[in-house]
């Protein structure tokens, strides 16, 4: 869940390269959560204050702030004799009409039940309305197992560590473009475990945003799963409901096929509504090439528009640009405008080192690696504007010199490619934002946070100062997690034209930040936490100028 940043009287000057950039923050008072609490949601608004909810067996902590002072206004414990130790806090909803939900699940092991309940939650006051009101019950859901107490971090395994799991994930949360509808949608345990076999069973449901329930259903997938690959869900502005989908040709699951050199796969729309059990799909046509990565949003139109990151060859993780498509009123998959935006080497040979360019340049095709898209942004005025970035990670070992070894992973977060597309379907540009970011826990210091308005779009991430004025032929130094670093702003406006500014410094104020947890409050105004430790933290407003 995203979170939030605050704003000061103090103004931060900006080290900067193009233009110059002014950025106001204001860091509150250090606050402590109860020991050996899980911390849930930061969350509020301008008008009604800013709560931290955290939980410890069956007690809910409530702790309020006042939105302009930032000082703690209010601290609430509420009993939750009905949790189990199934007790599973999901997520807390904003449908940004001021209503706020905290979703909690729970499973009862004699009957094979399992319950999705919401509390409404008065942020003015720091207290529920409404408790334990039903949402979903259905049986045998399928999620993950998390270790929950002891042992290494996660993402690590070892031997002779002590492990508690418990199995979380079993619901995946969707809101429309206007933020007015919710899906909830969750995946049945298969009948039979031969993938060859089962087909999929999945669960939607979809609430408005004063969380009364829509409709519901259950559906068969139409491929078993030993060929489908579910993506992304998505729900437009009318409930209905999407799930964007990887479907082999056969149980082999080869990306290429051997006589024809196509590819042995497509991407489909799968439509679910609320009148029929019938699911309408329809194939991502994308011609000769390899769909590599994908994602499925509405439009400010109403349309559904399937973005994907392309390559003309089937194997490695490389792109060639990016393929649009959208969803017509006849429920089919069509190209938008030009369908296919093929990266310029020129933009993606910047910020690497002379080396790397030689190589870049001696290849005819140069493909960008191991791209994800990351967020698609439909303009007012029908622009297009997309980010991935280069995403991957390495399995390592380690010992501990006591006959113990720890498998972990390495995440590596990248480069930043953006691209902007005109309304009229033209390509108007590619930039590439320099970053490099490493750890072995994936948490939320890595990666970015995108910010769109009408001047243009904002990246917010941890790198090194060193890393802030780069020439063309300069490749960045590595940012690892949890070192010190600074929160960067990297500002591309609509030409295109970038900017780069220190925002935070984090080794002054000795805290920690997670971009990808800011909130965005009101017009230029984010909120979010900074970590002094472990279970404290100061609240913070940052203010784009």
């Amino acid at each position: 869940m995203r979170k939030l940043l605050f704003i000061s009287a103090c103004l931060l000057s900006a080290v900067t390269y193009g233009q110059s950039s002014k950025f106001t923050f204001k860091l509150g008072d250090e606050y402590e959560l109860p020991r050996k609490t899980e911390d849930l949601a930061f969350f509020g608004n301008p008008s009604d204050g800013i709560i931290n909810l955290s939980l410890k067996k069956e007690e809910l902590n409530v702790l309020r702030f006042d939105p302009i002072s930032l000082a703690q206004t209010d601290d609430k414990i509420i009993n939750l004799p009905e949790a189990t130790k199934n007790f599973n806090s999901e997520t807390v909803t904003d449908f940004r009409n001021g209503n706020y939900y905290w979703i909690h699940s729970d499973w009862d092991k004699e009957s094979g039940k399992e319950y999705l309940y919401y509390d409404k939650i008065n942020v003015s006051s720091a207290k529920f309305t409404s408790q334990n009101n039903k949402m979903i019950e259905a049986t045998k859901i399928a999620g993950v197992s998390e270790n929950t107490k002891n042992g290494p971090p996660r993402g690590f395994g070892g031997l002779g560590k002590a492990f508690d799991f418990k199995v979380v994930n079993k619901y995946k949360y969707d809101y429309s473009a206007d933020h007015k509808l919710l899906l909830v949608s969750y995946r049945l345990i298969p009948e039979d475990r031969n993938d060859k076999v089962n087909h999929d069973k999945i669960g939607l449901v979809v609430f408005d945003d004063n969380m009364n329930k829509v409709w519901s259903n259950e559906f068969t997938m139409p491929y078993t799963e030993a060929i489908m690959d579910n993506s992304d869900f998505s729900i437009d502005s009318k409930g209905n409901a999407y799930l964007l989908a990887k479907v082999y040709n056969d149980d082999h699951r080869r990306e290429k096929d051997k006589e024809t050199g196509k590819a042995d796969y497509n991407y489909e729309v799968l439509k679910f509504t609320k009148d029929s059990k019938e699911i309408l799909h329809s194939p991502v046509g994308i011609g000769d090439f390899f769909i590599k990565d994908a994602s499925l949003v509405e439009s400010t139109t109403n349309d559904m528009v399937v973005a994907c990151t392309y390559s003309k060859k089937a194997k490695g993780d490389k792109t060639d640009g990016i393929f649009l498509a959208i969803l017509n009123k006849d429920g089919k998959v069509v190209k938008y405008k030009n369908g296919y935006y093929e990266f310029p080497v020129a933009d993606l040979e910047k910020f690497e080192s002379e080396r790397q360019q030689r190589k870049m340049e001696k290849k005819d095709d140069y493909e960008a690696p191991n791209l994800e898209v990351r967020d698609i942004v439909i303009q007012g005025d029908g622009s297009i504007f997309i980010t991935s970035e280069e995403y991957f990670v390495y399995s390592k070992s380690s010992s501990d010199g006591q006959g113990n070894t720890y498998y972990y992973n390495e995440y590596h977060y990248e480069n930043i490619i953006a691209a902007r597309i005109k309304a009229s379907g033209e390509f108007d540009w590619v930039r590439k934002v320099p970053k490099r970011q490493m750890g072995i826990s994936g948490t939320n210091t890595l990666g970015f946070q995108l910010i769109a308005d009408s001047s243009g779009y904002y990246f917010l991430y941890n790198d090194l100062k060193k890393n802030l004025e780069l020439a063309d032929d300069e490749a960045p130094k590595y940012y690892k997690e949890g070192g010190k670093g600074d929160v960067i702003v990297s500002r591309l406006d609509n030409r295109g034209n970038l900017t780069k500014s220190v925002l935070f410094d984090t080794k002054e104020e000795e805290v920690q930040i997670h971009p990808k947890e800011f909130t965005r409050l009101n017009g230029n105004h984010l909120i979010g936490r900074a970590i002094v430790k472990k279970n404290r933290y100061k609240p913070l407003l940052i203010t784009i100028n």
